[in-house]
């Protein structure tokens, strides 16, 4: 296991600036998760940490030791990609032990240490099979298989599971959760889900265009994005957000309708503000409710119902915890907590603290 350490990390394309001097560090057995939007730049970390891109400048560290230029064989590191990368012409058993076999050990210790991992991962059934005769599921088993019987400093994942279906994925988070706190090595896994991300992850780093935006625990990026990008990435259904005013010892804030909603306790806001949402947050209320919004779209999952309502000329997403069906158009009453509100500045878009 071993510490990861981005220092004012640069990478560039030709003209094309990629990364823009990112810091953050990966503690030791940690499980860090890089997520955000295509293009953000998350897979070009792991790339640079994997060697498998040059860094144009900064530095990274593993442990002690800054491996900028140390050859990608050497780094100790493993990393599973979204493909699988099977060889197609070897069984699950050569595949799984095909690294070892360049490290020159022998056969009965690569048939330890096979056997070993087929069984932490449940595919020690499967050893003799070829990759085209297993599921997607099996295949990314394998994949990441083939990485643990190297017994790396670092797992790196590159969106390992977005080739599988839903149902799949559900259970193979769990499945990779449980791996991690078995073998507490160091992992940094980059998806664009906020999904896996919020579930799967001890640190989440959210990236947009090249730069890191918050680094923190999943229910800490929920509770207190720092601005109005990460509280609207993190959380699904998405935050929404209305512009409003409000004016110093004024305990409402009014939205572009007339309507009012009570303002958070905050010191001082005066003037003009973007206020924030969450869907979940929302729920049906009756006279005296915070404000009224036309139901333009309505999803019934069973247990819940996902309204998408137009409030002060904006879309706004709510979730009820319960079963709802309302006409398109009809007008309903609806109610928030003011704690729940998160307030923006308007130009910045950074959080202000409530």
């Amino acid at each position: 296991m071993a510490t990861v350490e981005i220092k004012e990390l640069h990478k560039s394309f030709g003209d094309m600036e990629i990364l823009h001097g990112i810091s953050f560090t990966i503690p030791d057995g940690a499980f860090v998760a890089l997520v955000g939007p295509s293009g953000c730049g998350k897979s070009t970390i792991l790339r640079l940490i994997a060697g498998l891109e040059e860094i144009t400048s900064g530095e990274i560290y593993i442990g002690d030791i800054i491996i900028n230029d140390v050859e990608p064989k050497n780094r100790n590191i493993a990393m599973v990609f979204q493909n699988y990368a099977l060889y197609p012409h070897l069984t699950v058993a050569q595949n799984m032990g095909f690294s070892l076999k360049l490290l020159k050990k022998s056969k009965a210790e690569i048939d330890r240490a096979v056997q070993h991992t087929a069984e932490i991962l449940g595919v020690n059934k499967l050893l003799h099979r070829l990759p085209k005769q297993l599921s997607g599921g099996q295949r990314q088993r394998v994949a990441m298989g083939r990485a643990i019987v190297r017994k790396p400093q670092v797992f790196l994942f590159d969106e390992p599971l977005s080739n599988l279906d839903a149902k799949l994925r559900v259970q193979m988070r769990a499945e990779l959760k449980a791996l991690h706190r078995r073998l507490a090595t160091t992992t940094v896994y980059v998806t664009h889900d906020q999904i896996e991300a919020m579930t799967m992850a001890d640190i989440v780093v959210v990236m947009r265009d090249g730069n890191v935006e918050q680094v923190g625990r999943p229910l800490e990026l929920y509770d207190k994005p720092v601005n109005q990008f990460v509280a609207g990435f993190i959380g699904s259904p998405a935050m929404g957000f209305l512009p409003a005013t409000t004016k110093v010892g004024s305990s409402e804030m009014v939205l572009s309708d007339g309507q009012v909603l009570s303002k958070p306790t905050c010191v001082a806001l005066d003037g003009d503000y973007t206020i924030g949402l969450r869907p979940e947050h929302i729920r049906l209320g009756g006279d005296g409710a915070s404000f009224k919004a036309t139901i333009e779209a309505s999803e019934q999952t069973g247990s819940e119902t996902l309204l998408l309502a137009r409030l002060a000329d904006q879309e706004i997403t709510i979730l009820l915890r319960e079963r709802f069906d309302t006409p398109i158009g009809d007008v309903h009453a609806f109610v928030i907590d003011p704690t729940a509100v998160q307030v923006f500045d308007s130009k910045t878009g950074a959080r202000i603290e409530t």
